[in-house]
């Protein structure tokens, strides 16, 4: 695990060897915590790392979902905020950890703007990667926390997406002028991370589009090594399982 402090008092926890990574903004009313990993002792050690107890967390923001950003969940006794659709699908799973559950407390719509200390942060949902995921953009210090809208070292995991959607959320993400994005997984990166994320999935739908209208098979169209394929890029398995999903969704669009 890295710690990095990207701005003053804003430090992010990255974790290199591919795990979920975290956030952590200070001000003089408490911490902000965002994500929460897969393992509650996990947060707990990041937070000791930092010299922070649970107790002084204020409010925990969960950008979606998935499993390996809620488990620390009941580590906290303040608000956890997410949006509505991500308090949803973590209802589904019903889900606990010693007898508590993993829900957030409180729920939001389109945006929360918090003010803390004199820290502004806004909570915004975008979309793309699950029908509720939403980023943590700090105008001031111009950082964003991006959660799984970027995959930083390694293919995008696209089975919970909605593509289409999500090619529009990344070209939202270019135009705030960000210095600093926090993926969810991976290291510290820019623009040019979410550029490069772009190009691989338009140029990925439009060939699997290109495809279907020559009516090749999914076999066919797996075996076509023109794909925008990054050597060096971990988690290559995805790149097949992307295909998989780009398929499927235009299929669906078409019928």
């Amino acid at each position: 695990m890295e710690i990095h402090e990207v701005s003053p008092g804003v430090i992010a926890f990255i974790r290199p060897e591919g795990g979920a990574n975290v956030g952590l903004i200070r001000t003089t009313e408490g911490s902000v915590v965002i994500d929460t990993t897969s393992r509650e002792s996990d947060i707990r050690a990041f937070l000791a790392a930092v010299g922070v107890s649970p107790s002084e967390v204020c409010l925990v923001c969960i950008t979606h979902s998935h499993n390996d950003h809620t488990k620390g969940i009941p580590l906290f006794d303040c608000p956890v905020l997410a949006h509505k659709l991500t308090h949803q699908r973590i209802a589904k799973r019903k889900s606990t950890i010693s007898g508590r559950q993993l829900l957030p407390t409180q729920v939001f719509e389109n945006r929360r703007d918090i003010e803390i200390s004199d820290m502004r942060l806004e909570f915004i949902h975008a979309g793309g990667h699950t029908p509720g995921s939403s980023v943590i953009w700090l105008p001031e210090v111009k950082v964003l926390f991006a959660g799984d809208l970027i995959f930083e070292g390694r293919y995008p995991f696209l089975a919970t997406a909605n593509v289409p959607d999500l090619m529009k959320v990344l070209k939202w993400l270019l135009t705030l002028g960000a210095q600093v994005i926090v993926p969810g997984h991976g290291l510290l990166c820019g623009e040019d991370m979410v550029a490069g994320q772009l190009d691989y999935i338009e140029t990925s739908w439009g060939r699997t589009a290109d495809h279907i209208a020559q009516g090749h098979s999914i076999e066919e169209i797996i075996d076509d090594h023109e794909y925008p394929v990054y050597p060096g890029l971990g988690a290559e398995r995805l790149h097949t399982w992307n295909i998989k999903v780009m398929h499927r969704q235009l299929k669906k669009m078409s019928s």
